[in-house]
């Protein structure tokens, strides 16, 4: 079956027509609001942009240490579970070893890091250390102590210089 008519196609100008209409009426939509300019986008839009703003937390600098010591004690029952527990409770094996560091005056200021199961633990010399020590002054103060398997500076994680 053939056509022998030919019928003009209008699809195209008037598809054309439909959306001119469309972006005029959204232009007159966005200049005509009284509210902020960006009423118009949809309220996900308006949320994805408050989200994008810096919180103060995130503008605020962490300060690296100014080392970090692995240390490992002999025969401390006290800190197995600091051992243990570490990856699945850090806020309660900090506070566990903190206790135990009060009885110890070598390791007051120093910071537990992080522990590992093999019994070796990361300590942090903070740069604002109340007692001004130097990295040195810390590991002769660790190896006085009796349990002391040892203790080394961290040099992958310092920037320690042996000054």
């Amino acid at each position: 079956m053939q056509r022998t008519q030919h019928l003009p196609h209008y699809g195209g100008q008037m598809g054309l027509t439909a959306l001119l209409c469309m972006l005029s009426l959204t232009g007159c939509m966005a200049f005509t609001q009284k509210a902020e300019s960006l009423t118009f986008f949809p309220q996900w839009t308006n949320s994805q942009i408050e989200a994008a703003q810096i919180v103060k937390a995130q503008a605020t600098p962490v300060l690296a240490p100014a080392a970090t010591f692995i240390v490992r004690f002999n025969d401390e029952p006290a800190l197995t579970p600091v051992y243990r527990n570490f990856r699945r409770d850090e806020a309660g094996t900090r506070a566990t070893f903190q206790r135990w560091a009060t009885s110890h005056p070598q390791l007051q200021g120093l910071q537990l890091v992080r522990a590992s199961y093999s019994g070796e633990l990361i300590l942090a010399l903070p740069q604002d250390d109340p007692a001004r020590r130097s990295v040195s002054d810390v590991i002769a103060a660790l190896e006085t102590m009796d349990n002391l398997a040892y203790a080394e500076v961290d040099s992958v994680a310092s920037t320690y210089e042996g000054k």
